[in-house]
């Protein structure tokens, strides 16, 4: 294959290409800046420099495949003053579009921020002309797709992608967050505890703020997420999970089975779709199995004759090491450490030979309820996380997933603050946590119900309910024989300001992509994470981190400033992104 990278910074494209696994004879690139063309030329030593886009001639080229591109966006984006093709910078696309006319390849693929919609028909107008076969229903051949990084990686990074690559759909989430691609040390000194930093601020367990070039300007600037400087730091070990653990009886040859379904694919014809539909499985899965890199994933043992059939494969060299398993008892150190969920996960790798297949919760207590609300003993009090602890993390692709809705979801109804019904409403944290506004006055924040709680009477009680019943003829149980279980109904008990047990109810903090709810005011805090405010202490994130929310390789970027390493990274492609729409290409 034979690419033309078109503003290629620090090539974040041969990433993606190179993890995709697929072939590239000749990578022409044309980018000025001479530190991102330093890091490209590191890391990929026969790229082919062009120099300016506008010097580039499609007639001196030769055949080209792909054409990627992503223009420089301050013109178009919200962010900035929207001086659209009027700006400079943003008026480099119709460079794009004259080499994109000139030289016509099989597939392009154009990236740029979210922007007014007049603005969208321009871009779409302009390539849609040139690929007229290309039909999308809408008003134009070609119509964007908004993708957010923050399915794939730790960043909310809202872009959209012109491409003519066909089937193209949203990804599924992955569920990163910061608390996934923190550093354990680090030498970054906390920031000043001013208003304008404390707007920057995420929690381990949320997204991180979209990464931009102006990163580097430190604290304070839009694009550098602040995160806590201490507290999360480094993994807290709080115990040894003994289990029974099913793994591999033999070691699987990797590289040898790599070798087998990608060659058995290319003798086969058939595109990783074909391959889905006729062992029944999910893309996203299929296409695990035919990847060199890391995110390789060995074929289940319930769909290996079915993948043997599929692809003409006759050997059985693979059979047994795929196919049995053995279980095993014990504590397997490293792998089977206990982390407290207030501390920094330690690092996931996929490079494990012995490979868990079923692992077990143990509960978690958050809090206990005041006795002021619930007038009854510790134990009746204590609140738990409904997810547990995971006893063992995996760096699976096919690891279980937690489905969420992406709009707020309102499970019942405070009745005991006075005030518009907008505050009174009590949340499910299934849900996306509702717009954050500044929570002035009283009962302002985002209210929220994990899991509604009735009382009812235990299975003993029952028992005794029944043999009274039928000496007596009366009704009578043991009043203090009562425990709480969760309603079936996944409605919420409306709250009274006249609690009892009826109106007991599981808490949780907004985690995952919407903001943590805190109290409201300047230094404000989530009450179940910390005991003080005072310990709350701020730091930037590392150019390392920044390439992890970008989802390219640790170091990547090594041999430049910190400052370039943040420009580039801010004007570069999520890679992860990139890879999810070219490996829909037929190559």
């Amino acid at each position: 294959m034979k690419v033309l990278s078109l503003f290629d910074g620090m090539s974040c494209t041969q990433i993606a290409l190179k993890n995709l696994g697929i072939k590239v004879d000749t990578y022409y690139a044309s980018e000025i800046d001479k530190y991102g063309i330093q890091i490209a030329k590191k890391n990929f030593p026969n790229t082919i420099h062009l120099g300016d886009v506008k010097d580039i001639k499609g007639k001196d080229l030769p055949e080209i495949d792909l054409i990627v591109a992503g223009s420089p966006c301050q013109g178009f984006s919200f962010a900035g003053k929207q001086l659209a093709f009027d700006d400079p910078r943003s008026a480099l696309f119709f460079e794009f579009v004259r080499i994109l006319k000139e030289v016509k390849p099989k597939y392009f693929l154009l990236e740029n921020v979210r922007m007014k919609k007049e603005f969208q028909a321009v871009i779409s107008e302009q390539v849609s002309n040139i690929y007229p076969e290309c039909t999308s229903g809408g008003l134009f051949g070609i119509e964007p797709i908004l993708i957010n990084s923050a399915l794939l990686s730790a960043q909310n990074r809202n872009r959209l992608y012109w491409t003519n690559i066909p089937g193209i759909e949203q990804p599924d989430d992955l569920g990163i967050v910061l608390r996934d691609v923190l550093e354990v040390d680090t030498n970054e000194k906390p920031t000043k505890n001013t208003e304008r930093n404390l707007k920057h601020t995420k929690f381990p367990d949320e997204k991180s703020l979209t990464c931009t070039a102006t990163m580097y300007k430190g604290a304070g600037n839009n694009g550098m997420t602040l995160v806590p400087l201490e507290t999360y730091n480094t993994p807290k070990k709080v115990g040894m999970n003994v289990e029974e653990v099913k793994v591999r009886k033999h070691e699987v040859d990797i590289k040898g089975l790599q070798y087998l379904l990608r060659s058995m694919k290319e003798q086969s014809g058939k595109t990783n779709k074909q391959i889905a539909t006729e062992t029944d499985m999910p893309v996203t899965k299929v296409e695990h199995w035919f990847r060199t890199d890391t995110s390789f994933a060995i074929p289940g043992d319930d769909i290996w004759f079915k993948l043997k059939d599929t692809l003409g494969i006759e050997t059985d060299v693979f059979d047994k090491q795929i196919m049995e398993f053995e279980y095993r008892d014990g504590v397997y150190e490293t792998k089977q450490r206990v982390y407290s969920e207030n501390g920094k996960s330690p690092t996931l790798t996929s490079s494990n030979k012995e490979q868990y297949i079923e692992t077990y919760n143990t509960p978690k207590k958050l809090y206990d309820i005041p006795r002021e609300i619930l007038k009854d003993n510790e134990r009746q009090r204590r609140v738990y996380s409904k997810d547990g602890k995971s006893p063992t993390v995996l760096a699976r692709s096919d690891s279980a997933k937690v489905e969420t809705y992406n709009t707020p979801k309102q499970v019942g109804t405070a009745t005991d603050i006075k005030g518009y019904d907008i505050i009174k409403r009590v949340y499910s944290e299934d849900g996306k946590s509702p717009t954050l506004t500044t929570m002035g006055g009283g009962h302002r924040e985002p209210k929220v119900a994990v899991k509604s709680m009735t009382e009812v009477r235990t299975p003993e009680a029952n028992k005794i309910r029944r043999e009274h019943k039928k000496k007596t003829g009366k009704d009578w149980s043991p009043r203090h024989m009562r425990h709480l279980v969760e309603r079936k109904d996944d409605k919420s008990n409306t709250i009274t300001a006249n609690t009892s047990k009826q109106h007991t109810i599981q808490i949780s903090k907004i985690r995952d992509k919407s903001k943590t709810v805190r109290s409201g005011g300047r230094q404000s805090y989530d009450r179940h994470e910390w005991d003080s405010v005072d310990e709350l202490h701020w730091r930037k994130l590392t150019p390392l981190e920044c390439e992890r929310l970008q989802t390219v390789p640790d170091n990547y970027t090594e041999g430049v400033s910190n400052t370039q390493r943040y420009k580039m990274l801010g004007n570069g492609f999520t890679v992860r992104v990139i890879e999810h729409i070219l490996k829909n290409m037929e190559v």
